[in-house]
């Protein structure tokens, strides 16, 4: 992504800026691709080739928020010059914030909790119900069967009903 941005020039404590394209990922002092420009803070002085730059932002090159700062006091308009703005916020603000954000950890930190005791306890119920049915399946694998319990055969009750009789 092509960006144009600042580079710095001149002497210790007196700098001088050029307003350059270059890739986004190049060092600041690094390779650039053309010289757009020059500013110089002292004097507020703003050298610009208009129809270079606005050939730039119409290839997609974005500028940097100090750059698109001076293109539009330097009367350049073009949907890619955006100006973010920054508020600084006050300590008390930040002190809010910080509350907030720690309130908000503890409270997932409960649910957190929370779900894991009702998970466990959802899993001690499922091994209680296995136990008590691998205990009644031994239960009924054990014992056998009691008299009482059987059903009556057909021919054991033909004969009780002839002893009667007689």
């Amino acid at each position: 992504m092509l960006r144009i941005r600042l580079t710095r020039t001149g002497k210790k404590k007196q700098p001088n800026y050029r307003i350059v394209v270059a890739e986004h990922s190049a060092p600041i002092q690094g390779k650039f691709i053309e010289i757009v420009g020059n500013y110089n803070p002292f004097t507020k002085k703003i050298i610009l080739e208009k129809e270079e730059v606005i050939s730039w932002l119409n290839k997609g090159a974005k500028p940097t928020n100090t750059v698109a700062k001076l293109l539009k006091r330097e009367g350049l308009k073009h949907d890619l010059i955006v100006i973010k703005e920054f508020k600084a916020k006050s300590k008390a603000q930040i002190e809010t914030e910080k509350k907030e954000k720690e309130a908000e950890k503890v409270k997932e930190q409960a649910d957190k909790e929370a779900k894991k005791i009702e998970f466990e306890k959802e899993q001690a119920k499922i091994k209680v119900e296995k136990e008590a049915e691998a205990k009644n399946t031994e239960n009924q694998a054990a014992t056998p069967p009691k008299e009482e319990d059987k059903a009556p055969s057909a021919p054991a009750e033909a004969n009780k009903g002839q002893a009667e009789k007689k």
